[in-house]
Formats: structure tokens, C-alpha cells, sequence
């Protein structure tokens, strides 16, 4: 009995114990799930990363072709084809070298992985030279521009992706996570640009016709940033997972050495990161502006949305201008000033605003425009249907009219023939008239034959006579609704 009471108690209150297993497991599960080391072959992966750190034979011409085929997407602004060109890309694979040279403290390694980092840059930059210096297009097209803007996003991007890929290379079963890598990182375009912008340098050397606003130097040093700013966080995070995960280190000479190693990093990585910042800022000001535009735009003139043809914020070094090209008279050119205080409230309060006219429509106001007139036809169509019906309607009632007016005419005339014949058939009437609608007394009544007699015609003949007439009026017409006076 009191071995039964016991076990109850224990069970009620709960064991430690259990506590502690339950614990052990969980974080054992989660340990589990963030481990890195279980599938990892070292060995294997310095021996793959070293072996394709060099850029010659095949590497030098899967680069070249890769280069010529990135170019040509640049070129024709297919993504695509640039996405097509990151896949077969070897540019990855120095710099990768470098992060585990240095995560290895590799001197030999490095200072190859550099050597072949820097032979594959002059192959990208001399190949995509020379294609934009002869290619027949040569247009800043939007994917050449989207290389030119390096941010702290792309910082990112690179970072990441760079443990993505030492992650994936370490593996005893390797995955397709190196090719995501390389266009996630997209390391080849920006060298591509960088030979655009060194093309057009050259051309503006050579008097060639060239753009008068196009700034080479700005497209070069701004794309071949981006490149390195992708280049140096991709090693450094191959260098933070090799450290991490432990791979063989060669002994450094001393401890000051290895302090001054990592301090070199940090500084190399503030230096390479502040730019990006400003550059990041640059852009996210322009993103707001282009909002704050299409803000301005579409609710200040919505309704008269269809005849803006276009509207760019252009900016100078001394600020902007939101040009409107507009078309037809609804919006004057001339009223530019009074949309400054209408400006202010979507903060283009240092905006100039330039209004022009244009004949030109483009796709989207075209395809407004063709919704109207089709609206305007349909309206049309419904406005020529009821005019027609109206004017059947109008005819048939004038046709209506038009034999009323017969009839009566012929009414009249029968009737005057009448009269004559009374006049002729009976004695002493002198004249005799008829009258259609009399009015007495305010009040319409009944038509009236009025009869004048002579002087010698006899009261009681007067009467029989009238009776004769009533008689005649009633055979001839069948209408006994008269009334006869004497006059």
C-alpha cells in the first residue's frame, strides 16, 4: 500500500530526470539540424578548389566564351542569355581559392588564386572590349545600367552566396548549388560592362560619334566596383565557413601575425563595404523620387491621365527636372508654375517641372486612347440608332399629318360644294358659310351652317326650309351634329 503511494506521488509531481532528457534531445535535434559537418570532406574540397583555381586551357576558354555569350545579353538585353552565361562560368573558382587560402593561412594558394583571379578579369575585360568596341548595337541598354548602381544589397547577395557555395563545395555529395551561385552573385556581367564602358572611352579617343552625356569613367569604376564588392564578400565568406568548419590551418609565424591577418580583414571589408552605402542611399532616393513621381502624375492629373504621353524625372548635378510630354490642349504648357504647390506635397518641392507638347502617343496612351474610341463608336452607333428611329418616327408622323391635311382640304372641298348645292336647291338663301370650331362662351361647341336669307322669304319657310337643309346635310355626310343659324 505504501509502495503504491509513492509511485503515485513520483509520477504526480514529475522527474527531473526527464526534464533533462527532454532537453538533451531538443537541442540535440536542433544541433543536429544546423551541424555542417556531417557529409563534410575536407580533403576533397581543397583538392577541387585548388586543381580549378587556375585560369588556363579549358577554364581560360569556358571564360572567354562565357564572356562573348554574357556580352552579347548585355548587348540584346535578354536575361536569359546573361543567366545562360553565368552557368558556364569557371570565375567562381579563384575566388574561392582565396577564401580557403586565407582561411587556410595558404600562402602558396593564395598568391596562385590571386595570380589566376587577376588573369581572369584581363580575359573578361579585354574579350567584352573588344566585342562592344566592334558590335553594331552598343546601346546602354536597362541590363548594362543595373550593373552600374552597386549597393549594400549586393553586399548581401555575394556574402551569402558565397557560404552557399563553400557550403555545397564541401560536401562528399556534391550539389548544382555552385552554378545558383554564380548567377546569384552575377560576378561576369559587371566585367562585361566595364569592357562596354572601355569601349566607349576608346571610341570618344578615336572621334567616333558618341553619346555627349555618357560618362565612361563612371560606367567603369562603378561596374568594376560591383564586381569586386561581389569578388572579396564571396571570399570572405568561403574564409568564415572554413574557419568555422575547421579545415587543416598551416601554423602562422607568430601570434602577432595572425592578429594583424584578421585585422587586415576587417579593414578590407570596411573598406570595400562603406561605398556601397552611399551608393545604396543614392539609389533608394531615386526610388522614392520615381514614386513620389508616378504619385503626382496619376493623381494630379487623373483625369487627364490619357493625354500625358510621357513622364521622366531627369536628373543634374544641380538637381531635376519632371518632364511631361503631353498631347492635345487639355493641359497647357503654359501652366507649369501653378503645379510647383501641388509638387511640394509629394516632396518634388526642388523639382522643376518642364510641360511639352508632343504629337507622338505612346503604346500605353495608345491603348487608352483606342479603349475611348471604341467607347466614343459604341456611343455613336446608340445615338445614329435612336436618330434613325426618331426620324421614322418623325416622317411617319409628318406622313400622318400630311394626309390629315388631304383630307381635310378634300374635306373642305366637298363641304364648299355642299353649300353651293344648298345654296342652288333652295330658294330665297342669299349666302350661306360654314363654321368648323365656334367658340362661345369661352367653350368650344357645335359646327355651325350659317344661313342669310332674303328679306322676303317667310318665317315658316324659313323653317321648312331649314329642315330640307338638315335633311340634305345629313344624306350627304352622315353627320347630324350641326348646328343651323340665321343671319
Amino acid at each position: 500500500m505504501s509502495q503504491s503511494s509513492n509511485s503515485g506521488k513520483g509520477t504526480a509531481k514529475g522527474d527531473p530526470f526527464d526534464l533533462k532528457i527532454s532537453w538533451k534531445s531538443i537541442s540535440g535535434f536542433f544541433k543536429s539540424l544546423i551541424d555542417l559537418k556531417e557529409g563534410l570532406d575536407k580533403e576533397s574540397t581543397i583538392v577541387n578548389i585548388k586543381n580549378n583555381k587556375r585560369m588556363k586551357g579549358a577554364n581560360a576558354w569556358l571564360l572567354m566564351c562565357s564572356i562573348m555569350i554574357a556580352s552579347l545579353g548585355l548587348d540584346l538585353d535578354s536575361p536569359a542569355i546573361i543567366i545562360g552565361a553565368m552557368l558556364i562560368s569557371p570565375l567562381m573558382a579563384p575566388i574561392l581559392g582565396v577564401g580557403l587560402a586565407i582561411g587556410t593561412n595558404d600562402r602558396s594558394t593564395l598568391f596562385i588564386s590571386l595570380t589566376h583571379y587577376t588573369i581572369a578579369i584581363g580575359i573578361a575585360v579585354f574579350t567584352s572590349t573588344v566585342y562592344f568596341f566592334l558590335t553594331p548595337f552598343g546601346n546602354i541598354t536597362d541590363e548594362i545600367l543595373r550593373r552600374t548602381e552597386p549597393t549594400f544589397l549586393d553586399v548581401l547577395v555575394a556574402f551569402f552566396g558565397g557560404v552557399a557555395g563553400i557550403i555545397s563545395g564541401s560536401r562528399a555529395d556534391k550539389s548544382n548549388a555552385i552554378p545558383g551561385v554564380a548567377i546569384a552573385t552575377a560576378l561576369m556581367p559587371p566585367l562585361c560592362v566595364t569592357g562596354f564602358g572601355i569601349a566607349k572611352w576608346f571610341e570618344g579617343l578615336l572621334g567616333l560619334p558618341t553619346d555627349p552625356n555618357f560618362n565612361a569613367v563612371d560606367f567603369i569604376l562603378n561596374s568594376f566596383y560591383l564586381f569586386h564588392l561581389n569578388s572579396f564578400f564571396v571570399a570572405l565568406a568561403t574564409f568564415l565557413v572554413v574557419r568555422h568548419l575547421r579545415f587543416p590551418l598551416m601554423e602562422y609565424e607568430t601570434l602577432r601575425a595572425k592578429r594583424k591577418n584578421v585585422i587586415l580583414m576587417l579593414i578590407v571589408s570596411a573598406l570595400m563595404m562603406t561605398p556601397s552605402f552611399f551608393i545604396l542611399a543614392e539609389v533608394l532616393q531615386k526610388v522614392n523620387d520615381e514614386h513620389n513621381k508616378d504619385r503626382f502624375v496619376k493623381e494630379y492629373f487623373a483625369d487627364r491621365l490619357a493625354y500625358i504621353d510621357e513622364a521622366e524625372l531627369i536628373r543634374y548635378d544641380s538637381g531635376q527636372k519632371l518632364i511631361l510630354k503631353v498631347y492635345g490642349s487639355v493641359i497647357n504648357p503654359s501652366d507649369s508654375s501653378e503645379y510647383k504647390e501641388a509638387m511640394a506635397a509629394y516632396n518634388l518641392d526642388e523639382t522643376e517641372l518642364e510641360i511639352i507638347s508632343t504629337a507622338e502617343i505612346d503604346l500605353r496612351s495608345f491603348r487608352s486612347l483606342q479603349s475611348q474610341v471604341a467607347n466614343v463608336r459604341s456611343t455613336v452607333s446608340e445615338r445614329l440608332e435612336a436618330s434613325r428611329q426618331f426620324q421614322q418616327s418623325r416622317e411617319q408622323k409628318i406622313n400622318e399629318l400630311e394626309n390629315s391635311l388631304d383630307s381635310i382640304r378634300n374635306e373642305k372641298i366637298q363641304n364648299q360644294q355642299i353649300l353651293l348645292d344648298i345654296k342652288a336647291l333652295i330658294d330665297g338663301v342669299e349666302s350661306i358659310s360654314y363654321n368648323e370650331s365656334p367658340i362661345r362662351n369661352g367653350r368650344e361647341t357645335l359646327p355651325q351652317l350659317v344661313i342669310k336669307w332674303n328679306d322676303s322669304k317667310a318665317l315658316e319657310a324659313r323653317r321648312l326650309d331649314r329642315d330640307k337643309i338638315r335633311k340634305y346635310l345629313i344624306d350627304r355626310t352622315g353627320y347630324p351634329d350641326i348646328e343651323l343659324v340665321d343671319f
